[in-house]
């Protein structure tokens, strides 16, 4: 995938390996190394879709609880 300009503000994006947060169940769990193409400017990110579907089954795994996890980080969450 190589889509060269992003469709949000118009800058130029790569391809980077990335870590993907999600919130499932009332807990946060992070997917690491998922390929997306990042807009240098804004951070955008676009996902070819077999990573998309990738995600998919990974978040369903998850829900399963038939994953077990790489690491264990501890979070912080703060009020506005």
């Amino acid at each position: 995938m190589r889509i060269g300009t992003c469709p949000i503000c118009g800058g130029g994006t790569e391809e980077k390996t990335v870590e993907v947060q999600e919130e499932i169940d009332n807990e946060v769990y992070i997917i690491k190394g998922i390929r997306a193409e990042v807009c240098t400017q804004c951070g955008e990110r676009m996902y070819p879709e077999n990573e998309v579907r990738r995600m998919e089954k990974i978040r369903e795994k998850i829900r399963e609880r038939s994953i077990k996890p790489l690491e264990i980080r501890k979070v912080c969450v703060y009020p506005a």
